[in-house]
């Protein structure tokens, strides 16, 4: 970049000590030099906080096969060049970029480590959300992170002062008032121009993106269904352009007011049909459904030995009564995203795989939006809201009012806020006490939405009395043995809480599952537990008025509410006779996995005609109710949207 197309020695000015006299073709080279070489740097330091710890093949198939390295490069070079022209300094800028580049390749692998998936652009959410941060990341690492960055700021700041020419002077005596312009308009058209192709960057998933088309150089393949992979094999910018915002769901083959009036109509007479034969009701039942942070049953994993079971109370109930497994969309995360198909019937698997959080990046946008909530609220349930942590956490505020939540009680509201020895979370039995305290002060029915916290990472050090564990190294040994100690607290808060409802004069029926595995455990363990085996919860179905022995197939969250209604044998909604007949032919539906009702691993190609169009359908319904003109929703699913 310059002032001026000569050759015309840029003179040195101020009281910065003498500079080397460079014409500005020779300062432009040197600028253009150090910032690409400055770039390929940033680059290289991003692509390892995602290969560090992959297998030798990521490492071939971001710096060899395809233009992955040097189109991340590319990118940063474009950010560079873009502050260059703002700041007039090269090394100043080069310090800003290589300052936020390491503290991004920190949380990278910090948030590798915590929850197996890589930093989206939807995260920048977190960072008005600094409580959480802290419990993600010690304060003192924060600070450091901080002072690190203006650090390194102020040193690039002093050495560009100190040493480096200045490339364009805004106002050089030298010039006349023709090349004083001159200089404004070109460093405004370079900086114009490197805003317009990142600006093109931001639409990655555009059709026809030229940035997509460099990074699918060689036919490269995008593995949305493992974002891990998907940064180990695309690049670090590559994988995060690809989770860029874009729209939410392909419109489906086919989509018109006439085809889904047909639609309904079929799944009404469907629903008309089953709901003849039904004569059981939840109208008088209060509704509990519990996403139980992180639980999980770690006695089913192989690579090491728990001293004794934690979860035994819980094991007994499901062996007794109505239960299964449910298949987790992510390991260490995504708890968000299975409370939002618990509640919509809707699959994260249908949508763009780009939408990685409909609470963040979907339902926000609406005022109202169908859920469970209005539908229960509309059979003359009250519906409340507990989750005790903040309530910004993943815009819940935000998501629970567009649902149509009454009441939401939170970390600061509930009436008991105990912690377990040194664990920072609020305990599962508070909770489970404000569900109990919010059923006895109601008259009405309750629908309550509980989320638990007590179990979220991190878990080292939690408790005073972690449980042995053998086959692991100690630090590894430690976290497991404190994650599992915290589970059998769970154990015993559930049992107490399920047996004083069971004593109740009200009666209630009981969601339970985990969300996922946590993020603990270390790659001797993830390789022997393939496939499945970290992405599997357990789940069951509770009734105060007894629990029909019933081995559930394993499911995603989207099927738990139809269950439900199947053990109630109370009448259903057309949606959830839609639903039922998804579960007969794909029970499990997560971004990348279908699982067929034996627990087997299919794809779309395996499914027979009928199996084909109920997905057609799940597609056209789930469209309609989300971004769709909602043409079915009061017929499908009455009274969900309020």
């Amino acid at each position: 970049m310059s002032e001026q197309l000569t050759d015309d020695p840029v003179e040195p000015t101020g009281d910065v000590g003498e500079r080397p006299k460079r014409t500005t073709w020779q300062a432009m080279l040197w600028a253009q030099r150090v910032s690409w070489l400055g770039a390929m740097a940033c680059a290289l330091v991003l692509e390892l906080s995602g290969l560090i710890g992959e297998g030798p093949g990521w490492w071939e198939s971001t710096f060899v096969d395809g233009l992955s390295y040097v189109a991340d490069s590319l990118v940063i070079w474009l950010i560079l060049v873009v502050l260059i022209g703002l700041t007039n300094r090269v090394i100043l800028s080069l310090g800003i970029v290589v300052a936020f580049t390491v503290v991004i390749a920190i949380a990278n692998r910090v948030k590798l480590g915590l929850r197996s998936e890589p930093i989206y652009p939807s995260d920048v959410d977190f960072l008005g959300q600094p409580k959480f941060l802290t419990t993600m990341v010690a304060p003192q690492m924060l600070l450091v992170a901080g002072l690190g960055v203006a650090a390194m700021v102020l040193a690039a700041w002093f050495l560009g002062r100190k040493y480096e020419p200045r490339l364009v002077p805004v106002w050089p005596a030298h010039l006349t008032p023709r090349r004083q312009l001159g200089a404004v308009v070109f460093r405004a058209a370079v900086i114009t121009l490197a805003l317009m192709l990142l600006g093109d960057a931001t639409k990655f998933n555009d059709p026809g993106n030229p940035w997509r088309g460099l990074y699918e150089v060689g036919d490269r393949k995008w593995r949305y269904w493992n974002q891990r992979a998907n940064y180990a094999a695309n690049g670090f910018v590559g994988g995060f352009l690809y989770n860029m915002p874009t729209v939410a769901m392909e419109t489906p083959q086919g989509y018109d007011e006439a085809t889904m009036d047909a639609l309904t109509t079929r799944y009404e007479r469907a629903a008309a049909k089953v709901n003849r034969n039904r004569d059981g009701s939840l109208e008088d039942v209060n509704v509990v459904l519990v996403l139980s942070e992180s639980f999980s049953d770690p006695t089913a994993l192989e690579g090491f030995e728990l001293a004794q079971d934690p979860i035994p109370q819980t094991r007994e109930l499901m062996e007794a009564g109505s239960a299964g497994t449910m298949m987790a969309q992510l390991l260490g995360g995504g708890t968000a995203n299975m409370e939002f198909e618990m509640l919509t019937g809707q699959s994260i698997g249908l949508f763009a795989p780009q939408l990685s959080s409909p609470y963040q990046m979907l339902v926000p946008e609406y005022d109202q939006y169908p859920s469970a909530v209005g539908w229960f609220e509309a059979q003359g349930h009250t519906p409340v809201a507990v989750h005790p942590y903040i309530t910004t956490f993943y815009k819940r505020d935000q998501v629970y009012e567009v649902f149509g939540f009454d009441d939401f009680v939170h970390d600061t509201s509930m009436t008991e806020q105990d912690r377990i020895d040194d664990n920072e979370f609020i305990s599962d039995a508070s909770a489970f006490d404000e569900v109990r305290r919010q059923i006895n002060d109601s008259s009405a029915p309750l629908l309550v939405n509980l989320v638990t916290m007590q179990n979220h990472i991190p878990v080292d050090g939690n408790y005073q009395d972690p449980i042995g564990v053998t086959g692991v190294e100690e630090a590894e040994a430690d976290r497991i043995g404190n994650y599992a100690r915290g589970l059998a607290h769970t154990d015993d808060a559930l049992a107490d809480f399920l047996a004083k409802l069971k004593q109740s004069d009200e009666k209630t029926v009981v969601v339970f599952y985990g969300d996922h595995l946590p993020g603990i455990y270390g790659s001797e363990v993830l390789d022997q537990n393939p496939d499945l085996g970290m992405y599997t919860t357990p789940f069951f179905l509770w009734s105060s008025e007894g629990t029909p022995r019933k081995k559930l197939p394993q499911v995603s969250p989207t099927q738990f509410l139809p269950m439900l209604y199947e053990m109630a044998d109370a009448p259903v909604p057309p949606y959830f006779v839609m639903l039922d007949r998804l579960r007969a032919k794909i029970p499990a539906l997560e971004q990348g996995r279908f699982l067929d009702p034996t627990g087997r691993q299919i794809t779309v190609d395996d499914l027979d005609r009928q199996g084909a169009k109920v997905l057609a359908d799940a597609q056209l319904v789930q469209y309609d109710f989300s971004i769709g003109e909602r043409w079915s929703v009061d017929r499908m699913w009455p009274g969900s949207l309020r």
